[in-house]
């Protein structure tokens, strides 16, 4: 990555992640940028999960500048969300060997960092981890926060209501972001996937809501009226909240991922309610860099990649096929022999 002091001073330059918090605002839009330039530059040398990564650098910004890592627990879910964090963490020096034997984990590995809280890969699993992590710290009273970020493709999993109806029950003081892109591996489906869709391309579910509650705010008896009417008109509109309010969740959103001061303020909101909060923020994948905007799916889990095109690199010489293909080709045979075969796949179909 040549000399990463000269390329990239303010990633360099952090010694704890939590220092971002006395950048201006100008400093934490470059750090971003480094951030971005960092992540391309690796990955189009070893691979590895290029767009979601850059889709979370603005909220991995925020989430750091307003938590106290490694003392506040930030899980990911999925960790290929988590490239930022790694450098936010230390590992700048040794990113270029990211998925290279004794290098860098594509994942969130444990023994890497006291920042990687879990070393799940995939998927569901935060929202129940930091809830016993929230739980324990309550009892202990050690005053440490947990955070989760789980994208909207792994909130399909059904691990992942478990712990929605876990901590809803608790009432465990745990903020949940949602980091909503609209896809997976590939793009969303399923109900879920429409509901979110509604939000993201009608803003006006959303400003109709935040009307009715500062209109219901200034009526006598507002707490008590106003929530029932609140409540009756948010389940008409089908608002997203009204769901993760049904299991016992304050809802916060849905907001722009990519404005860092916008994300600050909305996590010291969830941090002071001291209750489960859900933080609605939407996000692009592959964003700043145009070909992994353009195909989110082809930039999802890249090879090494031309930067200027974003074409891959060069075909590597044939090998032995791997146990994908080979599974594959006789599934699709069996298939076609006969009609009453059916593949059902998690993800990458």
């Amino acid at each position: 990555m040549g000399d990463t002091l000269t390329r990239f001073p303010l990633l360099s330059g952090l010694d704890a992640p939590h220092e971002i918090a006395a950048m201006t605002d100008a400093q934490r839009q470059a750090l971003a940028a480094e951030m971005r330039a960092a992540i391309i530059d690796t990955v189009s040398q070893t691979g590895g999960h290029l767009g979601a990564s850059l889709g979370t650098v603005e909220l991995t910004i925020a989430l750091h500048a307003e938590l106290q890592s490694p003392r506040d627990r930030i899980v990911w879910d999925v960790g290929h969300q988590a490239y930022g964090h790694k450098l936010l963490t230390g590992r700048l020096d040794g990113f270029c060997t990211l998925r290279q034997h004794g290098g860098i984990s594509g994942f969130l590995r444990r023994v890497e960092s006291e920042h990687d809280v879990m070393g799940a890969g995939h998927a569901s699993t935060s929202i129940s981890y930091a809830t016993g992590l929230a739980e324990a710290e309550r009892h202990a009273r050690q005053g440490s926060r947990a955070v989760c970020v789980i994208g909207d493709g792994a909130l399909t999993g059904g691990m992942a209501y478990e712990g929605l109806n876990q901590a809803g029950h608790l009432g465990t003081p745990i903020t949940v972001v949602l980091n909503d892109n609209g896809m997976s591996i590939s793009e969303n489906v399923g109900a879920l996937s429409k509901l979110f869709q509604r939000v993201r391309v009608d803003p006006t579910l959303t400003r109709v809501r935040e009307e009715l509650e500062r209109g219901l705010a200034r009526l006598p008896g507002a707490t008590e009226i106003g929530g029932k009417v609140r409540d009756a008109t948010k389940s008409l509109w089908f608002v997203p909240g009204a769901l993760f309010e049904a299991l016992g969740f304050a809802y916060i959103g849905p907001i722009d991922g990519h404005d860092i001061e916008g994300v600050r303020r909305a996590l010291r909101t969830t941090l002071e309610m001291d209750r489960p909060v859900v933080l609605h923020v939407k996000t692009v994948k592959g964003r700043g860099y145009a070909p992994a905007e353009a195909d989110g799916e082809a930039m999802h889990g890249a090879t090494p990649f031309v930067i200027e095109s974003g074409k891959a690199a060069g075909k590597k010489a044939a090998g032995p096929p791997t146990y994908t293909e080979v599974f594959g080709r006789a599934l699709v045979r069996e298939a076609e022999r006969d009609p009453r075969v059916i593949g059902i796949t998690a993800a990458m179909l």
